[in-house]
């Protein structure tokens, strides 16, 4: 997934993979298919619960000054969460954001 342009960050339950956005996230799954877990397709439960994940963190960055677009879920179940344009994650004012909502954050464990 990495080779393919995604964040893959490795979390004590499992894998936070990010995407600019569903086209490149669907591309990578395409590649990788080969090697992902059988039998891991999402729920419609566990797909409103990615996006909802999804939507409570970006309102949060946005209260934190991060003017993030809507999150996109891909047919699949996937979520990719954007920064605006002319950030990175390296921004101050995102790293703060992030900081501030690390606990909604998708993938975080609670």
């Amino acid at each position: 997934m990495r080779d393919q342009g995604l964040t893959v960050t490795e979390r004590s339950d499992g894998l936070d993979i990010k995407a600019d956005s569903p086209e490149k996230s669907n591309a990578a799954k395409s590649a990788c298919k080969q090697y992902a877990p059988a039998g891991e397709e999402m729920s419609p439960e566990d797909k409103k619960q990615a996006m909802d994940t999804a939507l409570k963190y970006v309102a949060c960055m946005r209260r934190a000054g991060v003017d993030m677009p809507d999150p996109k879920q891909d047919p699949d179940g996937g979520v990719a969460v954007k920064l605006p344009d002319g950030m990175t994650e390296d921004t101050p004012v995102v790293q703060q954001a992030q900081q501030a909502c690390k606990e909604q954050a998708p993938g975080n464990s609670k």
